[in-house]
């Protein structure tokens, strides 16, 4: 990749390795909150917004998942309070 794309692709693996390191950490540190309940909704909800952008990709009709973000939020928020 570097060949075609430039020295500055080996650099970008630099903010991806903290990003990623981050994103690991804040996950290991909810982990002991998460019950099953949480990461099923969670699982669902990720599901559904990965078969929107599928939409997107098959058809002309475009729908915004990055507006329907804070639907991972509210999934994990209703598991706590249904229990």
């Amino acid at each position: 990749m570097t060949a075609s794309m430039g020295k500055g692709c080996i650099f970008s693996a630099i903010p991806v390795g903290i990003f990623q390191g981050v994103i690991t950490l804040l996950a290991r540190a909810i982990q002991p909150v998460m019950t099953e309940r949480a990461l099923s909704n969670l699982s669902l909800t990720g599901s559904m917004l990965i078969f929107c952008v599928g939409i997107n990709l098959l058809w002309e009709k475009k729908l915004k998942v990055a507006n329907m973000l804070p639907a991972i939020v509210i999934a994990v928020i209703c598991a706590f309070l249904g229990s």
